[in-house]
This record gives structure tokens, sequence and C-alpha cells, in this order.
């Protein structure tokens, strides 16, 4: 996929037309355990579809087969991909399927996929199966000068034709702004302000900019913010860590931990893609996507462990390890975000190991101040195919995160590791409605034996968090309408 150039989304015509459909691929969605093949298959072409009567094709998640198509058919393959079993179905698996699914037919040649409804898909599933065939056409080896697969320039939906348009486009923008956050501000004309280190210091952002302080590359404190409420209305605060690089600090990590750490802006990505996604639909709410973005490096100018930092909301921070720096970083963005008019904050952020160790590649780990807010992020997760998993926050903790030096110290709990870290950061949100995500495991897969997960980024938090605007809209604009009676 190409910057500029947005994959065409096609609604065709009904099941009975799909021999008629003119595109390099035609694929059919097999399920596991099932005695025999979908009566879809089997009208438009009985010799595909004895490969899954004779379990040659076993309907396994990522299981792939080309096939020639039948004579007097338009498109002159067919492609039958696995879903797996049909009780494990869900948003992410399903949205997962897709997105590798195209990633082979593309491996193939196949620019122009057509995607056939069988009794496999629901109306229900339409979104997730947009949202992943279009971001499976990310080139994930485009800066590489070998062997690229082709790029997918059309898509083609066969028998979803009771998909309303406005959702179709949503679900396109969506599977866009996951494979890649762009350059949105000055092309959605939206307001942007981007604080240098002068700007950090001057502005008490204190721990923002020690952290970045070795780089040469100089920490910044960025907002996007895209108006469309009203006054008194929510203001949503997207807030994502965006450490472009973390070797650690001076608490320098190990060979293997560090060379995974291009990805530690995952949560930056997320927001910034959402925001785009979100003006675009020109959504009833005030947000803004608030991002830390800095280098974390050793040298000269770098913290020190036992440093004792004033944040910006003034509380007072012991550094104990430098590798524990996400947590600093949206301490700062958190405080930016409240100055800025933030009453609602969810923040993502690649925070700790432990939430990798919890719930492995397949969750995001969540903790929240607020039940109200949290129910609407589940929601949000739910209808994105986006999982998240709330985690406690008990009294028991707090004493884990303070320290002899300062208010808090920022390392060295020794339990509780998600939660200590996520209740660090609630200390920073003045009793405003709070989510945080751990995205740590669910935004990258190097996992080569979790088959069921796409390796590579994931993209994890983009859908969920345009889901939670568009929520958070519609609460608003129906409250303000009965107001108005």
């Amino acid at each position: 996929m190409k910057e500029g150039r947005p994959v065409s989304v096609v609604l065709a015509s009904a099941p009975g037309g799909a021999a008629a459909v003119d595109a390099d691929v035609l694929a059919v969605a097999v399920m596991s355990r099932s005695p025999e093949a979908d009566r879809v298959l089997i009208e438009l072409d009985p010799a595909a579809a004895a490969f899954v009567t004779s379990g040659e094709h076993g309907g396994r998640l990522h299981e792939i087969l080309f096939l020639p198509a039948r004579s007097g058919m338009s498109s002159p393959r067919i492609l039958l991909y696995g879903l797996g079993a049909a009780g494990d179905l869900d948003g992410s698996r399903l949205r997962f399927a897709h997105q590798e699914m195209v990633r082979a037919a593309r491996e193939y040649g196949c620019s122009r996929i057509a995607v056939l409804r069988s009794g496999a898909l629901r109306p229900a599933d339409f979104g997730a199966v947009i949202e992943g065939c279009v971001s499976g056409g990310w080139d994930r080896r485009a800066r590489s000068t070998g062997h690229h697969p082709a790029e997918l320039t059309e898509l083609t939906l066969v028998g979803f034709g009771d998909a309303p348009p406005s959702d179709v486009a949503v679900s396109r923008r969506l599977g866009e702004a996951t494979a890649k956050a762009r350059e949105i501000a000055d092309r959605l004309a939206l307001d942007c302000e981007v604080l240098d280190t002068k700007a950090l210091r001057a502005s008490g952002y204190n721990l923002l900019a020690a952290v970045g302080g070795a780089s040469d590359d100089e920490p910044r404190l960025i907002r996007v913010q895209y108006r469309g409420g009203v006054a008194e209305g929510p203001k949503l605060a997207l807030v994502g860590k965006g450490i472009t690089f973390d070797s650690g600090g001076l608490s320098l990590k190990s060979d293997d931990a560090m060379v995974k750490m291009r990805g530690d802006m995952g949560g930056a990505a997320a927001v910034l893609a959402a925001i785009e996604v979100i003006a675009e639909s020109r959504l009833a709410i005030d947000v803004m996507a608030v991002i830390a973005a800095a280098e974390n490096l050793p040298g000269r100018g770098a913290q020190r462990p036992g440093d004792v930092w004033t944040s910006a909301s003034g509380k007072t921070v012991e550094v104990l390890n430098t590798d524990a720096e996400g947590r600093l970083v949206l301490a700062d963005a958190i405080t930016y975000a409240l100055r800025s008019g933030a009453t609602h904050i969810l923040d993502l952020a690649t925070l700790t190991g432990d939430a990798r160790a919890a719930l492995g590649h397949a969750a995001s780990a969540a903790v929240s101040n607020d039940d109200s807010l949290w129910e609407h992020v589940a929601a949000a997760g739910e209808a994105a195919g986006d999982r998240v998993w709330r985690l406690p926050i008990y009294p028991d903790f707090r004493e884990l995160i303070q320290s002899q030096s300062a208010d808090l110290k920022n390392a060295y709990y020794g339990e509780a590791g998600v939660i200590t870290a996520a209740m660090f950061i609630g200390e920073f949100v003045e009793g405003r409605p709070w989510v945080h995500l751990d995205i740590a495991g669910s935004h990258w897969n190097e996992n080569q034996a979790h088959r069921d997960i796409p390796r590579g980024p994931l993209g994890a938090g983009t859908r969920l968090c345009y889901r939670l605007a568009e929520l958070m809209s519609a609460q608003s604009t129906e409250g303000d309408a009965i107001a108005r009676t």
C-alpha cells in the first residue's frame, strides 16, 4: 500500500453472480470442523468444494489453498482460506485471517482481490473483513530492495450488499490507519502544537526532557487537535507513548531485548492513526492525540539512576531505572493533555514486559480508575476486534510506587508490574476518568510459534481509539438532544 493511493473497496452483486466478478482471485472462507463445503462454494465451483469435503483443505486459521477457477468464471483463480473453528472466531481472529489471506494473495501477484461472503461470514463481520484485507495491503518490506509482493489496488466484496456505504468507508479508513500512521494535521486542517526541548523545560515537562536528554534528536511533545463537539461536551485525549528507540538508557537493555525497540512508539502510532479517521469521519466530539516522543539513549545528557525530577504536575519522581521511561513520558504527556482541556483520558503504551507475560500477544492489558469510561473502552474493543482485559487497582499496591526520596519512584516494584506501572501513570490524571492500555504484547508479534496471530506490527489500539470516540460522540449527541427537548 503506497501513500496517497487508498484501496478501492467495491460492493458487488449477490453470491449468485460471483462467477462474473472480474478479479485476480476470488477468495472464499472455510471453517474448520465442518463436514462439508459451504453451499456458496459448491454452487460456485464444485471442484473447489471437493477439496474441502475431502479434507485437503481443513479450514484451519491461516490455511491457504490456491486453485484454478472453473471454465466460464471471470476470475482465473479461487483462494480457499481458513477461519478456524466457529466457536473461536471473534473480531480479532477474523481481521487477522483476512490480513494474512491478502498478504498470501499479494505474494502470488494478485492486486485485485474479491472476497465471496460464504455462510462462514455473518453480516456483522464485514467491518473486520474490510479492515483485515486493507491492512493486509501494507508492504512490510517496503524499504528492502528485493522482491515486493503485488500492491493491493482493489477489494471487491461479493454478497455484502446489505453493508451501509458509510460503514464501508469507515472500515476502509480504519484498515489504512492500522497499516500506516500518516502525516495528517496539514491535510485535514487540524490544530497542531509541537513543544521542543526549550519549551518543555520552560513549561516544566522535565520527565520527558530527561528521557530524551542524551539523543541528538531532541524530545518533542505533540498535540493534534480535532474539534467536532459542543463546548460543554467531553474532551477525549488519546495519549501515546512515542519512544522512537529505546536502548534502556544507562540501565542498558540486553542485545536481544534492544533489537525489538524500534516498535516502542506503537502507542503514538495508534493515536495518530486513529485521529485521522476520527477527523475524516467528522465525529461529534472533541479529540486530541497527544504524543510524547523521545529517543532513550545512554551518553552525555542522559538521566541517571537516582536522579529526582519535578514533573509538570508538581509531583517529584525518583528514577531508579532509566529503562522504565515510558511511564515518565506519559506522566508529562497526561499533564499536557489536562492543561489542554482534556476531560477523559485513554493512554496507550508499550509499557511492560509483564503485560506480554500475562496475556501474550492476544490482548492488551487495561487498568482504569473509572467504571463508566472502562465500559465504553470495553465496548469499543469488542466492536473493533481489539481485545482488552482489565486488571484491578488494589490499595495494597500503593506503597510499591512510593519513594523515600520523592513522591514516587519509577521502578523496582517487585510484583504486579502491569498494575503498579499503570498506577504510577494514574497519579497524574488528577481524578479525571482514565483508562490505560498496555500494548507491549498486543502491538507486535515476534513469536514464530504463535501462528494464529500474524508476525510483525499489529496496529493494536488504533481501531479501539476510533470506536471509543464514536461511542462517546453518539452518547454526547444523544444527551445534547435530550437537553434541548
